[in-house]
C-alpha cells in the first residue's frame, strides 16, 4: 500500500530551501516533514535553474516528453529515408529503361 505523496508548492520548496540554508538538511526534514533526498534534489533544481524550477512540472515529465518526442523524430527521420530511397530507386530504374 502506498503512502499519498503530498505535493509541495514553489512557495512552500523556497521556504524549506531557506530553512535548510540556515539549520541544515536533517532539522529541515523534521521540522517540514519532507525527505532529506527531497530537498536535496530540489537544491540541485534550484541551483541549475532558479525559483522557477522548482514549479509544478517535475523534470521527470519533461525528460519523458523529451525521450517521447526523440523517438517521435526518430520515426519520422526513418519514413523519410525509406521515402527518399524508393524515389532514388525508381529514378535508377527510370534511367535504365529504353
Amino acid at each position: 500500500m502506498g503512502k499519498h505523496q503530498k505535493s509541495w508548492s514553489q512557495e512552500e520548496k523556497l521556504t524549506i530551501l531557506k530553512y535548510y540554508k540556515e539549520h541544515g538538511a536533517a532539522k529541515a526534514s523534521k521540522e517540514f516533514n519532507v525527505s532529506s533526498a527531497n530537498i536535496y534534489n530540489w537544491v540541485s533544481h534550484y541551483e541549475k535553474g532558479g525559483s522557477s524550477s522548482l514549479s509544478g512540472v517535475s523534470s521527470s515529465d519533461k525528460d519523458k516528453e523529451i525521450l517521447r518526442l526523440q523517438r517521435e523524430i526518430q520515426a519520422y527521420k526513418e519514413i523519410i529515408a525509406e521515402k527518399e530511397l524508393s524515389l532514388r530507386i525508381k529514378d535508377a530504374l527510370l534511367k535504365k529503361s529504353p
